[in-house]
């Protein structure tokens, strides 16, 4: 089964907080957690979502997959409101957004375009996650956490073994409504595969991904073979526009855009963002070539 991701119950106690395409996301239980913080704009949206699902009570965890513009946007905001709700997220994560220039581009990319919207509140991180710590929910219930890099450095998947619920983010790609699956190894198509190759091997009935779907059943179950075929398919892809082109990157990402972005109809990532993205897994490509040149 395929669910749009509106805000709402996805299951007894895990909750779509927000819009479908920049959600957050709340397991609720004895220590509440919070995952994903969106964009800064919607920031009330998700706070206000967090207190109709828990009353009085308050989330104790955010716990971010990495700290890109539209996963933790809304992060500063959220810490303001619940001060002793504590932010994790990687090492890489807690390095990465204490740097002024991941600051200015966050800020820059939650404007949308907009110079006087309000943009973004810098956070830190409160606990630093490794590959395996968990975190206690309720007896029973616990959140695991799985370092999969590859769409960046700082990547983190949270898995929920109780529920079998799997949040990769884009460690997995991001479907289109088509079935397309847009791969998303920004820095290391190799790390990217593995990373995900790695996550096929866990049992998982619900997963939930980037920006307004999630999959249940046999949906959920085959969706990373599939995302790991349309990765590769991409990669083949990339290398025979690099060789028609003569290695002209820019001429690469532009007949990319022209079947990968400008046909596509309904919600789309911001063109600006899709550019950026798109010319980090060309250069991705371009490099994987570069160092094994009899790589088939």
């Amino acid at each position: 089964m395929i669910i749009k991701s509106d805000p709402a119950r996805i299951t007894d106690n895990f909750h779509c907080l927000g819009p479908a395409q920049v959600p957050s996301f709340l397991l609720d239980g004895r220590h509440p957690v919070m995952f994903e913080a969106g964009i800064y704009l919607f920031g009330p949206h998700y706070h206000d979502e967090a207190r109709r699902v828990l009353g009085e009570r308050r989330p104790e965890h955010l716990l971010l997959t990495h700290v890109h513009f539209d996963h933790c946007g809304a992060a500063g905001y959220l810490k303001r409101m619940i001060p002793e709700m504590r932010i994790g997220a990687s090492r890489e994560g807690s390095e990465i957004i204490k740097k002024q220039s991941a600051i200015d581009l966050i800020t820059k990319l939650n404007r949308y375009g907009d110079r006087d919207a309000p943009s973004f509140e810098p956070f830190v991180v409160d606990v630093v996650l490794e590959d395996g710590d968990k975190i206690e929910v309720s007896p029973g219930l616990d959140v695991l956490a799985i370092r999969t890099p590859g769409h960046t450095r700082d990547m983190t998947t949270y898995y929920v073994p109780a529920l079998k619920l799997m949040i990769p983010s884009e460690s997995v790609g991001v479907p289109g409504a088509d079935g397309y699956i847009m791969s998303e190894f920004l820095t290391d198509y190799d790390i990217y595969l593995n990373s995900m190759r790695r996550l096929s091997g866990y049992e998982v009935e619900i997963l939930i991904l980037a920006h307004g779907v999630y999959y249940t059943g046999e949906d959920a179950r085959l969706y990373i073979p599939r995302a790991i075929d349309a990765t590769e398919r991409f990669r083949e892809w990339v290398e025979r526009l690099l060789d028609k082109h003569h290695g002209d990157q820019e001429a690469v990402m532009l007949e990319i855009k022209k079947e990968e972005y400008d046909k596509h109809e309904g919600e789309k990532q911001p063109e600006p963002a899709y550019l950026l993205n798109l010319r980090a897994k060309i250069a991705a490509v371009r490099k994987r070539l570069e160092s094994s040149p009899g790589r088939e």
